[in-house]
Parts: structure tokens; C-alpha cells; sequence
């Protein structure tokens, strides 16, 4: 790729930390490094993460904040698994959940392109600045201000959904019946409330998070997954996805209510402005803008699979979405923590123009993913129908199910290291300020991604949906590392082909233990009951020792640097 298309060069960027070194955030900085804080430093020899060590109250502040919410996010996908095992146990993968989930797809769809982007990359830091300048009522008034800019853009985003799903349905699942079309428009109707309650709360929680107020955005999520699962056990068997999209709806309106006391002690007060010309909020616009741009062509694959899969016979969709839950459990857990660890050393870097430092931590970082993530993979491939049986087979969730399930759920193993690679290097290129490269590699992404979709869903069903998913995932992992590496100067390379090569010697003993004694326990039957559950237990607990006594045994560095960032001994 041409490096006028890469983002600002070295000398760029190395003026451009001048220039921020002038600033009061800078003046913040370096009282906080004076006093014991997180200044810039060099990073640490082992684990590349630095001995940043902050003052002890604040870092027992950012550790018990930091506690919170992974336990929360923990707790909600912990919910999260129980909405999926009701949902399954009520309907299967049925005929009715199919239209629930192309209808589920509208309001979702309207939720991550209008404000997703707004809460992570653009907000926040906004707000977060204002604050630093000891001007709260200022940064009261804007959070205030896009608040309300937010919920009108969702707000006519959903009316203008409402007035045309009839011609929106009929184009994205063309492949069902006039009555399916019916109830598909009748649910996405409903649902169309969910984005703009639940985008009030996503902006609540911006504002919390600005404000270090946690406790009650932790429970948010909660609440939301609470609502739809006595919806899904207590009313779904008589009122059908009704019930469902309706206890969505209620969800969202908990998710954003919880929080208000919290939001009310922060000194905000409802008001009736938008302050369109004021220049903060502009500021969050342009911000936003570009995020926005590349949250929309992440989704174009999700209407992609959706698409394709109402060709499919009825219950392939739902199978295909049971398939990416399971799927998503080992990114959802380390790979998003690490990420999450690892974010803001890297704005902090690229603000000082430490490129070597930078280097060094996404290298690391994309170390231990493959570390993780490769024997994760291969795991899941293998224990895909006792994981599932385990999970879901009750009620309507049958054998077949089970069986459609596990088959998708083996290809999109096959992109997972690819899908924690491409979210920490877009994370890489957001703390650099440039939002542009990844867009553009998403578009090309995206059409790679739609010609593979249908060629292979002709000649793999669901599972070739899962495959096109993982090859993109994992096609956009290499070219943003291509681009990045040009960027900074290297990636390590090295280093990181040495630990996939560890990686790939540990995964092939751990498979046949896996394999074996999954067979020995099961059988090889789609049964559901104890003994999968048993199967996957011991069979994860006997692979986890047997690879991890294999990268002891080659000496594997990750192994220290995983424990050490365990533990917290480094930040």
C-alpha cells in the first residue's frame, strides 16, 4: 500500500507530539509521572506492558474500577448464555426464531452505525477533556447536548425503519414466505424501540465513564439480558417471539434507567438544547464520522450472512447464530481484556510519539492472542457437538440442531485468531488517529467477503457463511498488519512467527487428547444430558495441561508474560 494512504509519517507525528506537548493534557501527564503516575516510560523487559506504576490510591481506584467491570461484563455474558439456553429451549431452531433474528438484524443495524462509534472513539475522549481542564459544567453541557442530539438521530432513524420495513424485509429475506414477511415487519416494528433506549444508555455510560462512576453501568447490561429472559421463559411459550421482541424493548428501557440516579449525581439535568454549532459537540461529530463509516461496512458482512442465510432451509440462521455465541466466548473473555488492558497505553504512546513502544506492546499483544487462541480454535472445532449438546440440546433444541449448530460453529473456529488480530489493530490505528486505513481495507474486506459468502453457501450451506466470516476476518487481519508495519517500522515478525510456530507444535498433542477423550465419554452421540457436559470439561481441563506442559517444555515466553498479566503484576 502506497504510505500516503498508511497516515501521517514519522516526522508528522513526532511535530504533532511537540504540539500536544504543550497542551494542559501533557501538563497532566507529567504531574501524574512526577507523582508516580502513568507517564511515558519505557516499557518493561518481559512483558512489554511497562512498570507503569501509579500512585497507590490511584491504582487501587483503576483496579477495583477495572474489577468491576470485567466482573460485570463476566456476569452479563454468564446472562448471555441463558438468554441463548431459553431462547433454544423454547423455540430450537424454528421456524419463528429465523423471523426473530432478520428482524432482531434492523434495529441492530441502526444502533452500531448511528452511536457505537460515538460512545467508544469519539465521546468519551471529548468529554474526558473538558474534564481534565477542570471545566465540568462545560463538560456537563455537551455531555448534556449530545445526549439529546443522540437520541433525535435515533429517534427519526427509527421512524424512518418504521415507515419502510415492509420494502426492507422483502429485500433482505427474499427467500421467505409472504406470512414470514409479515411477522418479520410486525417484529421489527417493535424492536425498532430497542436502539433508542438502549442508545440513551450507551451515552449514559459515556458520560459515567468520563465522570469514573461504574457501578451503575455495570448493572445495565444486567438488567437488559434479565428482561429478555423471563420474557423468553415466561411468556414466550404463549405469546411466541412476540414476547421476545417485546422483552428487548422492556431490556432496553432497564438499561438505561438503572443508570439514571448515577447520571442525576453527576449534576446533569435534562434540557431541551442540541447545540448543533456548539464546537464540542461538532467535535464528537467528526469525530464520529469516519468510525461510523467503518461500523456500517462491518455490519454490510452481517446483512451479508443474513441474506444468504434466508435462501437456506428454515433454522439455519438461528443455527448460524447459535454457532457464532459459542464461537465469540474465547474473544469475549481474553482477547476483549487484553484489548481493553492495552488501549490506553497506546493512545498514551501515540500522543508522545513513542512508535517503538507502540511496536512493542501490539507485537506482544498479538503474541498472546496466538498463544490463546490457536489451541481456542482447535478446541472448539473439536468439542463443537458436545459444547453445543451441552449448551442448548432441551425443548425444541434437537439432535438436528445440535448437528446444524456444530457444523457452522467448526468453520468459524477456523477465523478467530483473525478476529482478535483485526480488533487490536484497528484499536492500534484508532490510538494513532487514523481512522481512514481501516475503512478502506474494510471495504475491501467486505467485497471479498460477499463474493467468497456466495460461491460457498452453494456448496457448504450455513457452514459456508461461517467460512466466508472467517476468511475476511482473517484477510483483514493481514492487510491491516501490512499496513501498520509499514507504519511503525516492523512488527516483530519474528518473534511472532516463533510463537505460532510454538503454538502450532503444542495444539497437535492437545488435539488428540481432545479428541479422544471426547470419543471415550461420548461416543461420538449427538445426545444431550450430563455426559457432554463431562466431555467438555475434561476434555478442556486435559488439553489446557497438556499444551501448556508442551510450551513449558519449549520454553515459550508467553506462558511467563500471560501469568504476570494475571496476576497484575504489570499494567
Amino acid at each position: 500500500m502506497p504510505r500516503r494512504f498508511i497516515g501521517p509519517d514519522r516526522p508528522n507525528a513526532e511535530a504533532s507530539s511537540r504540539k500536544f506537548a504543550s497542551s494542559a493534557r501533557f501538563a497532566r501527564i507529567a504531574r501524574l509521572a512526577r507523582a508516580g503516575g502513568p507517564g511515558p516510560r519505557p516499557p518493561g523487559p518481559r512483558t512489554g506492558f511497562g512498570p507503569l506504576s501509579p500512585a497507590t490510591s490511584d491504582r487501587r481506584r483503576i483496579a477495583s474500577a477495572a474489577t468491576l467491570i470485567l466482573v460485570a461484563y463476566g456476569l452479563s455474558r454468564v446472562l448471555g448464555a441463558v438468554r441463548e439456553l431459553v431462547i433454544a429451549n423454547t423455540f430450537g431452531t424454528g421456524h419463528n426464531l429465523d423471523d426473530y433474528r432478520v428482524a432482531f438484524g434492523v434495529p441492530d443495524l441502526l444502533f452500531n452505525l448511528l452511536l457505537a462509534g460515538a460512545i467508544s472513539s469519539a465521546f468519551i475522549p471529548v468529554l474526558s477533556e473538558y474534564l481534565a481542564k477542570n471545566e465540568p459544567e462545560r463538560a456537563r453541557q455537551i455531555a448534556g447536548r449530545v445526549l439529546n442530539a443522540s437520541v433525535l438521530i435515533l429517534t427519526v432513524g427509527a421512524a424512518v425503519l418504521f415507515v419502510v420495513a415492509p420494502w426492507y424485509v422483502s429485500l433482505i429475506a427474499f427467500g421467505y414466505s409472504p406470512k414470514d414477511h409479515e411477522l418479520i415487519v410486525s417484529l421489527t416494528r417493535i424492536l425498532l424501540l430497542q436502539p433508542i433506549f438502549l442508545g440513551a444508555g450507551g451515552m449514559v455510560i459515556g458520560i459515567l465513564t468520563a465522570y469514573q462512576r461504574f457501578f451503575a453501568q455495570a448493572l445495565a447490561p444486567l438488567f437488559y439480558n434479565g428482561a429478555i429472559i423471563v420474557a423468553a421463559a415466561l411468556f414466550a411459550p404463549r405469546y411466541g417471539v412476540t414476547a421476545l421482541a417485546v422483552g428487548v424493548v422492556v431490556g432496553a428501557i432497564l438499561h438505561v434507567g438503572i443508570q439514571l440516579p448515577s447520571l442525576w449525581r453527576t449534576g446533569w439535568r435534562p434540557a431541551p438544547a442540541l447545540g448543533l454549532d456548539d464546537p464540542g459537540v461538532r467535535k464528537v461529530g467528526r469525530l464520529m464520522f469516519p468510525i461510523a463509516l467503518g461500523l456500517a461496512a462491518a455490519q454490510v458482512n452481517v446483512f451479508v450472512d443474513t441474506i444468504l442465510g434466508t435462501s437456506l432451509p428454515h433454522g439455519r440462521v438461528a443455527a448460524l447464530r447459535y454457532a457464532d455465541t459459542i464461537a465469540q466466548l474465547p474473544l469475549g473473555t481474553f482477547s476483549q481484556a487484553l484489548a481493553f488492558v492495552l488501549f490506553p497505553f497506546l493512545a498514551r504512546d501515540a500522543a508522545v510519539g513513542a512508535i517503538d513502544s507502540i511496536r512493542h506492546r501490539t507485537a506482544l499483544a498479538l503474541r498472546l492472542n496466538i498463544f490463546v487462541l490457536v489451541p481456542a480454535s482447535v478446541g472448539i472445532a473439536i468439542l463443537g457437538v458436545p459444547i453445543t449438546a451441552a449448551l442448548f440440546e432441551r425443548g425444541q433444541f434437537g439432535q438436528d440442531s445440535v448437528r446444524q449448530t456444530a457444523y457452522a460453529l467448526t468453520f468459524f473456529s477456523l477465523g478467530l485468531a483473525g478476529q482478535a488480530a483485526t480488533a487490536l489493530l484497528v484499536r492500534v490505528f484508532y490510538a494513532l488517529q487514523d481512522v481512514i486505513t481501516p475503512l478502506r481495507i474494510s471495504l475491501l474486506v467486505i467485497a471479498v467477503n460477499l463474493g467468497t459468502n456466495v460461491i460457498l453457501v452453494q456448496l457448504l450451506a450455513q457452514g459456508g457463511l461461517a467460512l466466508g466470516t472467517s476468511i475476511a476476518a482473517t484477510l483483514n487481519a493481514i492487510l491491516l498488519a501490512r499496513a501498520l508495519r509499514g507504519r511503525l517500522g516492523g512488527l516483530e515478525g519474528r518473534a511472532i512467527l516463533r510463537t505460532a510456530r510454538r503454538a502450532l507444535i503444542g495444539v497437535v498433542p492437545m488435539a488428540l487428547v481432545t479428541a479422544g477423550v471426547v470419543y471415550g465419554i461420548t461416543g461420538g452421540s449427538l445426545q444431550g444430558g450430563l455426559r457432554p457436559l463431562v466431555a467438555t470439561l475434561a476434555a478442556v481441563a486435559l488439553a489446557a495441561m497438556t499444551y501448556l506442559a508442551i510450551q513449558l517444555a519449549l520454553r515459550s515466553e508467553e506462558v511467563g508474560v500471560a501469568l504476570s498479566v494475571i496476576r497484575r503484576d504489570r499494567v
